[in-house]
């Protein structure tokens, strides 16, 4: 088969989507020795497979969810003669009449919604919303197979767009090699925490600012948290800088909670591991996830999980996390006391991370994807 994949969002620098495509890339061109690929790639990663058996690389700058990846990505996928191409989001153009996978890695857009949820002006978001609508219900009733992370993205596929479940497969995502536990001198703490700004103790929350996040809660909750105890505790967020950066940055110096909200920005993953192993836990507060990696991956180099109790995240961490009510501040409150508190907790909470990690692999990913290719173009 000849195989196209559509990796104009790989590379670290589109956080959760970017990681994921990677990985898929990265994968399943190691465990697949037989078919041919051709990789629709940005000029600045097309480099990174040159010379690459059973690789070709087509290098295509249109922007994601463009005008132009509608009337003109068609034509270009078409020429490759693709048996197969794998589309790893929401945004197939509606022109291209090959067989395609789909990936859909949640459907948030469809409960996120209004004018805090965009950075465009309200008659064009309104245009933009209803052609989302339309684009993600016809182009999954078109493909041959589509692809979620999650069972509850499974059923929540199914249930919306009115989508066979036979025609959904599960591929969980995973950790990924680059973080893993770092065991740091005192010198090298020190450094780390000057670097950054940043005092013992503290807590992380690593991802997008997005309103469905709900980040606004765990500032408040940390807020709330040092004003009625003698613990100070600091929150660190990691984060690409975006409008949602700004106004959130905004937020936290008019209501002078800078000296405790500490913004990062965008975090290599080397210096990620070592934050993480000097933080006291990981918060993932998100109302709506597809898979919630963020976790998992603080599991991975031993990090404890608070985590709500909402969409798949209960159903990918299991009970290797802590949970709390999305929606109760008092909860999550409740949850920063005990993770400072209960030393023995906060070791459960490891071990069963560790433990929970590992039950997921790119490698499994890969050839769950494979297979659901083969199957694909029966």
């Amino acid at each position: 088969m000849r195989i196209g994949i559509d990796a104009r969002l790989y590379g670290l620098e589109h956080a959760g989507l970017g990681r994921y495509v990677l990985k898929l890339v990265e994968t399943v061109l190691k465990a697949d020795t037989k078919n041919k690929y051709v990789l629709f790639l940005t000029k600045n990663h097309a480099e990174e497979f040159k010379n690459r058996q059973r690789v070709k690389v087509v290098v295509c700058n249109i922007p994601i969810y463009s005008l132009a990846e509608q009337l003109l990505l068609p034509w270009i996928f078409q020429r490759e003669k693709l048996d197969l191409l794998h589309i790893p989001h929401f945004n197939a153009p509606l022109l291209y009449l090959g067989r395609y996978v789909l990936t859909i890695h949640d459907l948030i857009k469809h409960d996120s919604t209004g004018m805090a949820t965009t950075t465009r002006q309200p008659l064009l978001y309104l245009i933009k919303r209803l052609g989302y609508l339309f684009l993600t219900s016809l182009i999954a009733k078109r493909a041959q197979a589509i692809l979620v992370p999650s069972n509850f993205v499974k059923d929540d596929v199914a249930k919306r767009l009115k989508v066979s479940r036979d025609k959904i497969t599960v591929t969980y995502e995973a950790v990924s090699g680059s973080l893993r536990p770092k065991s740091l001198s005192a010198a090298d703490k020190k450094t780390l925490l000057a670097r950054f700004g940043l005092t013992q103790p503290f807590i992380v929350y690593t991802g997008s600012l997005y309103p469905h996040k709900n980040v606004d809660l765990l500032i408040e909750a940390v807020a709330r948290h040092n004003r009625l105890r003698e613990v100070d505790l600091e929150l660190v967020l990691i984060c690409s800088r975006s409008v949602f950066w700004k106004r959130t940055n905004q937020k936290i110096i008019i209501q002078k909670l800078d000296r405790w909200v500490k913004m990062l920005g965008f975090v290599e993953d080397e210096d990620v591991s070592k934050l993480y192993s000097l933080a006291l836990a990981l918060v993932h507060p998100s109302r709506m996830e597809g898979f919630g990696l963020t976790g998992l991956e603080a599991m991975a180099v031993g990090l404890p999980v608070i985590a709500s109790n909402t969409s798949c995240l209960p159903e990918v961490y299991s009970e290797a996390a802590m949970f709390f009510n999305p929606d109760s501040l008092s909860e999550l409150v409740g949850c920063l006391d005990r993770i400072i508190a209960d030393s023995h907790l906060r070791e459960e909470l490891i071990t069963n991370g560790f433990r929970q990690a590992k039950k997921y692999s790119w490698e499994k990913m890969a050839r769950k994807t494979i297979a659901v290719y083969q199957q694909a173009q029966k």
